[in-house]
């Protein structure tokens, strides 16, 4: 199976905590604290069917990334340090536990369990939600490839066929040849030291291969699987296990 993204663009536990309160017509508001060891919280109750507005501020000094997996329908949000955003979910109609991902790239991973018990919440099906998104995504046209690098991925090891580029619009075609689910994010390295996930091709299945095109300006970058551990199955986090190689765009 192809699986194909266009972009433009371990896990740490801390003490629990969580403020609600009304939220009007975005729902209940959850906020969520991204911090230098992780977020908080790491488990929210919630209602089947239950509307949430979730304001997530980065209080730690790098950027910090949020997101759905696992079937969870939330779209990625970055947060750069200092910065707080606001994102409406809606909780599907089901009972069961549905994952956040809240993570700096490259570094501290925070897995955040909405669990919905309970009688689901009257209203319309708004609140259903479908698995990951596959398929063709697109965050904009970056125009035609310039160039092709081709990436193997295995126990914890990424290989390119390239390590260095000219800039431009760059293809990276992935192949899983190891035996978990492994991805391919594409890491701009900043000043700080800190990354930026410029592209991403998540899930990609043992056996399985697929494509992701980015546009990439000069700079050093890391090429990297940001799987976390309780993230597909893993118990392991498999940057951490050194799944990530220096990549450069001249």
């Amino acid at each position: 199976m192809l699986k194909t993204a266009v972009f433009a663009a371990s896990a740490a536990f801390v003490a629990l905590a969580i403020a609600c309160s009304t939220g009007g017509e975005s729902g209940r508001e959850v906020r969520i604290t991204q911090q230098d060891d992780g977020c908080t919280p790491t488990t929210v109750s919630v209602r089947p069917g239950e509307k949430l507005k979730l304001v997530v501020k980065n209080d730690a000094g790098k950027f910090f990334e949020i997101e759905g997996i696992e079937g969870t329908e939330l779209e990625e949000v970055i947060i750069p340090e200092g910065r707080t955003r606001e994102m409406g979910y809606a909780v599907p109609k089901k009972q069961g536990v549905y994952k956040l991902k809240c993570y700096s790239p490259g570094d501290v991973t925070t897995i955040i369990e909405l669990k919905a018990e309970g009688e689901p919440v009257a209203g319309d099906d708004s609140g259903e939600s479908g698995g990951d998104q596959e398929g063709d995504t697109s965050s904009g046209d970056v125009g035609p490839t310039e160039d092709t690098v081709r990436v193997d991925l295995s126990e914890f090891i990424v290989t390119p066929n390239k390590t260095s580029v000219k800039a431009g619009n760059i293809e990276f075609a992935a192949s899983n040849r190891g035996n978990m689910v492994h991805e391919l994010a594409v890491l701009k390295v900043m000043e700080n030291g800190s990354f930026e996930n410029v592209g991403e091709l998540e899930n990609l299945p043992a056996g399985d291969s697929g494509t992701i095109t980015v546009r990439l300006q000069a700079g050093e970058y890391q090429l990297a699987c940001l799987i976390a551990a309780g993230e597909a199955g893993s118990d392991v986090d498999h940057y951490k296990q050194g799944m990530h190689t220096r990549f450069v765009v001249e």
